[in-house]
């Protein structure tokens, strides 16, 4: 399985970024920088690293006691020709598939961005829609009110209800021994509170 990908980060993720345990991928690059955004070092298109689609699909397969794979970034359609072959392996080691895109479902059937609609068919959920601010909610999987979640096979249906519903919102905190990672929808003022915390705390020793 040849072909490169530009990759932003990647986690172990449970809850905050789709349902169970999951691998996260952060694809780097992305078109609408939207005011507000959780991610925005991944916005370059020049940032991260180059990985082979290869490599990326053993680091997945040989993650243990995941449920499944989160595209994310950055904008992933944006690579959708190559994350195509990606994602049909992934579905083929019996694992489920979880994509954001700030693109709409609309959009991506009329064919925008390029090649987009034919990676579709193997996503389980897809949470489309630009962040924005105003629309900001305290949502499962979600940072604003204008972004929907697609079930679109019935893996996950039964979360329909859950994830339609306002009050609840999810995030984790990753502390390694060189670096440290917040992850899922979160306020971006109290993440830099809490990063310099224990950033501080973490020189004291």
């Amino acid at each position: 399985m040849g072909g490169e990908l530009r990759i932003g980060r990647i986690l172990v993720s449970t809850g905050a970024n789709g349902p169970g345990t999951r691998l996260v991928i952060w694809f780097q690059g992305c078109p609408f920088c939207c005011k507000g955004c959780f991610n925005p070092e991944f916005h370059d298109t020049e940032g991260g690293s180059l990985m082979s689609r290869s490599e990326l699909f053993n680091r997945i397969v040989c993650q243990p006691d995941i449920e499944g794979v989160t595209f994310t970034g950055g904008e992933p359609l944006l690579q959708a020709s190559s994350l195509i072959p990606l994602a049909q392996a992934i579905k083929g080691a019996g694992l489920t598939i979880v994509c954001y895109t700030g693109y709409t479902l609309e959009q991506i059937k009329v064919g925008i961005p390029p090649s987009a609609r034919h990676l579709v068919p193997y996503l389980d959920i897809l949470i489309d829609g630009l962040f924005e601010e105003k629309e900001k909610a305290p949502l499962l999987w979600r940072g604003s009110r204008n972004q929907r979640v697609h079930f679109l096979t019935n893996r996950y249906e039964h979360l329909a209800e859950q994830a339609n519903q306002e009050g609840r919102r999810e995030a984790e905190v990753l502390v390694g021994p060189d670096s440290i990672a917040m992850t899922g929808i979160f306020d971006i003022e109290f993440w830099e509170r809490l990063k310099a915390k224990l950033s501080g705390h973490n020189n004291e020793r």
